[in-house]
């Protein structure tokens, strides 16, 4: 159960999602944000029709598709910490997107960029009531 995939929700009827991969992440992200075209391992998806983008814990767990998930699926995921890593994955995907867009490094989308370290500057203030404080 290495794998985890995802759903591209483009509309009300279930027909028109698009099962993607967890490394397609950032290039669904991408068209939502930006739009075009992408041909997905799943079907092919204009990003004007994205409604949004979704954990498939169907596929994911090997179940039907027409399985309505449960109680006791939903505590599955969570002791196995499915839920947490899809999220957390969809989470860091669209964080990524968005920096890459705003730095306008368009080209790196879906292409794995690892994201610069986080700058942890401890303000003026933090450093203060931390000196205040020491023992």
């Amino acid at each position: 159960m290495d794998l985890r995939y995802y759903k591209i929700l483009q509309g009300y009827e279930h027909e028109r999602d698009v099962i993607i991969r967890e490394d397609e992440l950032e290039r669904a992200y991408g068209l939502f944000m930006l739009g075009g075209r992408w041909i997905f391992s799943g079907g092919a998806v204009d990003g004007k029709n994205i409604q949004t983008i979704v954990e498939d814990y169907h596929i994911t767990m090997g179940w039907n598709k027409e399985y309505k998930l449960g109680t006791n699926d939903y505590e599955e995921l969570t002791q196995k910490g499915i839920d947490i890593k899809m999220r957390n994955a969809l989470n860091d995907a669209n964080q990524k997107v968005n920096y890459l867009i705003k730095s306008k490094q368009h080209d790196l989308i879906g292409k794995h960029f690892e994201m610069p370290p986080k700058n942890k500057e401890v303000s003026e203030g933090t450093k203060t009531l931390v000196d205040k404080f020491r023992v």
